[in-house]
């Protein structure tokens, strides 16, 4: 009888729910920055003298931070209680969710200075 192996990579030993919480929020940010930038892009060209003068589009980004922290606070909790057994992947996965977000956040406000 033949024995396969079965794939195993780090990334299989976190749950579902960790990716869910862990990279929908920065793949969200992500989307938006880039239907941003091109909106951008197709009415003033690559001026990004204004770019901050957008208003309320990069708070709305805050925003969406803001709440990817709470829900990552709140899932991670919920997995420290529980004491369940793949929580520091869980916590690896969800700081690089952050460490993502930030990334796309932190391009934005480069090109709001115009870099």
């Amino acid at each position: 009888m033949q024995v396969t192996r079965h794939l195993n990579m780090e990334l299989r030993h976190a749950t579902m729910p960790t990716y869910v919480a862990s990279y929908l929020f920065p793949l969200l940010l992500l989307a938006y920055e880039a239907w941003r930038v091109g909106s951008w892009v197709s009415v003033n060209g690559f001026n990004f003298m204004n770019f901050k003068s957008m208003g309320y589009e990069f708070a709305l980004m805050i925003a969406v931070f803001a709440m990817q922290v709470i829900v990552e606070l709140a899932f991670l909790a919920a997995a420290g209680l529980s004491k369940h057994h793949d929580f520091g992947h869980r916590l690896s996965n969800l700081l690089l969710g952050l460490f993502c977000s930030v990334v796309v956040l932190g391009f934005d406000l480069a090109l709001q200075y115009a870099i």
